[in-house]
């Protein structure tokens, strides 16, 4: 991924944040390379968001749950990005990302080699009748 298309896609993913006025996020799952982060107006429901980082180097944050205040942009590469590398460690070849937390002084970062993302509503609980690009999460019992 070139860093253009990394840009793009980074605007892309806060455009869908923004698009109300607030969004909820916690981390949906992880598996040693790959974290996703869900998000969602609701998150005790579902969630219509899912930010896949391939190939994690570095995670600062808070696995449970935070809050954005969407009235600004929320999911960013942060202009200071060279100091943060410094001071996380970052090897060249990943790219910070950071979430805005709004209840917290500290905002969410995740170094990652590649991102990318769906809006599938995602439910927390067993649903008949499924849509297209609806289903239920893993870890509901069947």
């Amino acid at each position: 991924m070139t860093t253009t298309d990394i840009r793009e896609k980074v605007k892309e993913i806060d455009a869908i944040i923004r698009n109300g006025l607030w969004f909820d996020f916690h981390v949906y799952k992880y598996d040693g390379r790959n974290l996703t982060i869900a998000g969602s107006i609701d998150l005790c429901y579902y969630h219509k968001l899912e930010i896949i980082f391939e190939n994690v180097f570095f995670f600062h944050g808070f696995f449970f749950e935070w809050h954005s205040d969407t009235s600004q942009p929320v999911f960013v590469l942060p202009d200071n990005d060279a100091e943060l590398n410094f001071q996380f460690e970052i090897e060249q070849g990943y790219t910070l990302f950071m979430f805005k937390a709004e209840d917290y002084k500290n905002d969410v970062i995740v170094v990652a080699e590649k991102i990318s993302f769906n809006t599938d509503t995602v439910f927390y609980y067993l649903r008949e009748d499924l849509k297209e690009n609806e289903r239920i999460a893993d870890f509901v019992k069947r």
